[in-house]
């Protein structure tokens, strides 16, 4: 049974290649009929593998897997025919006489080809009339400085509370008990930042110039200037004025500043606005066959696909009906005892 399964998979793989020339996507995955003067080397069904096509299909595969089909060059074209080109058509022609393609799981998989086959091609065509240009590059860098340079950073945790003596007596239990865990559970019982205290005061990485990535939380002068007295790891050994309160600081770890040159950015930074390029052609395309293939659209619908908090799907229910209290996949309730009344 499990030899079956995997044919007819691979069989529903060979289908949905067989399937894309349908589509008007060219591409020739499955034999195309014989051109004048090509040379058919087999018959399979109404399909012909042709000398060119095998041609095309070895030059795809890498030297070293080629001699997995044999010694000689004349040994290796004959087994790739037979074991590889032939081996296809006859699982997408079984496919078809089995109508897998009228099954809806082999349907998803024939449109993620045709999906695929289409994305590459306009990405292929989108580097050849539009190719990234050093200008370019250069703009996109200079607009992202930032992205690609960072300042020195500190990650910092703290604890602040009002008075001088509640901070003492933290650092004294902190003396005892130095542990991450213990400090986290300090800053959520007692600390009076609300915005960091169920973090466990952890503060994230801070900038120079004090910011955070907490939005609105910045950091005064004298906490840098007391956290740049101790090394990585370790708790500032007194507490630290704040404001009218005080602050029990530990500094964790520190960051080294980033520059990174345009040499060095500018593979990355040709991927991603090529990327862009292809992803607009794409957008232009999807508009265009929307406004001519879309012909009807109820999204309100979908609301009868029940997903639950975990992500299950639950079966789909009739409009007007009650959804079912019952788990995906539990048993169906035990029937309620009968009394004879006899």
């Amino acid at each position: 049974m499990r030899a079956r399964t995997v044919k007819l998979l691979l069989a529903a793989a060979a289908t949905a290649v067989a399937c894309a020339a349908s589509t008007g996507l060219s591409l020739r995955a499955e034999a195309q009929p014989a051109a004048a003067g090509d040379a058919v080397v087999a018959r399979v069904g109404d399909k012909v593998i042709t000398a060119a096509e095998v041609e095309r299909r070895i030059a795809q595969i890498p030297p070293f897997q080629l001699q997995s089909f044999g010694r000689t060059p004349d040994e290796i074209r004959k087994n790739f025919v037979s074991q590889v080109l032939v081996r296809e058509l006859l699982l997408a022609q079984g496919a078809a006489a089995q109508k897998l393609t009228e099954r809806a799981d082999v349907q998803d998989r024939i449109r993620g080809v045709l999906r695929a086959a289409l994305l590459q091609r306009i990405q292929a065509e989108a580097a050849a009339s539009s190719p990234v240009t050093d200008e370019e590059v250069r703009a996109y860098y200079e607009a992202n400085r930032d992205r690609f340079s960072a300042p020195p950073m500190v990650a910092l945790w703290r604890v602040l509370v009002a008075t001088r003596e509640e901070a003492e007596a933290i650092l004294a239990e902190l003396k005892k008990d130095p542990s991450p865990q213990r400090f986290k559970d300090i800053a959520r019982e007692k600390s009076l930042d609300k915005a960091t205290h169920l973090r466990g005061g952890d503060l994230g990485f801070v900038a120079p110039d004090g910011s955070t990535s907490e939005p609105g939380l910045k950091l005064a002068p004298e906490l840098l200037e007391a956290a740049a007295r101790v090394k990585d790891g370790e708790l500032v050994p007194e507490p630290v004025p704040e404001g009218d309160r005080f602050a029990v600081l530990w500094r964790r770890q520190s960051r080294r500043p980033v520059s990174r040159s345009l040499e060095q950015e500018a593979p990355s930074i040709r991927q991603i606005l090529a990327h862009g390029k292809a992803e607009a052609q794409v957008k232009q395309l999807l508009e265009r066959l929307r406004a001519q293939d879309v012909s009807g659209h109820a999204p309100e619908l979908v609301d009868l696909v029940d997903i639950t908090s975990t992500g299950d799907l639950q079966p789909l229910r009739r409009p007007g009906t009650l959804a079912s209290s019952r788990r995906p996949g539990a048993p169906p309730p035990s029937p309620a005892p009968r009394h004879d009344l006899r």
